[in-house]
């Protein structure tokens, strides 16, 4: 999307309605970015996706990038949707725990009694196996 120096507005593209509000605040703050500090911070971003792996890999300083100035929504609003992310991971896998190896349920009957976290529950299910093995 190429914005018109003398555009005082931004329209985001259209978006389903089920969008949590979180990554709509993102892609907001995200947008409001000068063009060229959003070519940067993506830049780096992918740079990190691609390498975080490797052993001798340094994580950028993301002022080093882009402004404080510029930046600070942005990272507020990631920020946040992180902690929801971190939140709700640890309330997938406290409840898992306790169904598993409090109320002795199997994984089966775990998954038909919270049929939309499936994945997640396989996921913890696996984890807290291999966890025990050890």
């Amino acid at each position: 999307m190429k914005m018109s120096e003398k555009t005082d507005f931004i329209q985001l593209p259209p978006i389903k309605k089920d969008t949590p509000s979180e990554v709509v605040s993102m892609i907001w703050q995200y947008l409001k970015l000068p063009e060229e500090s959003r070519k940067r911070v993506t830049a780096d971003l992918i740079d990190v996706d691609e390498n975080c792996e490797k052993e001798d890999f340094q994580i950028p300083d993301l002022y080093d990038i882009v402004p404080k100035e510029e930046i600070a929504e942005f990272e507020e609003t990631m920020r946040k949707i992180i902690a929801g992310i971190i939140s709700q991971a640890s309330s997938v896998a406290t409840w898992v725990y306790v169904q598993k190896y409090v109320k002795h349920k199997t994984l089966d009957e775990m998954l038909q009694e919270w049929k939309g976290a499936g994945q997640f529950i396989i996921v913890m299910d696996t984890w807290f196996e291999k966890l025990m093995a050890e």
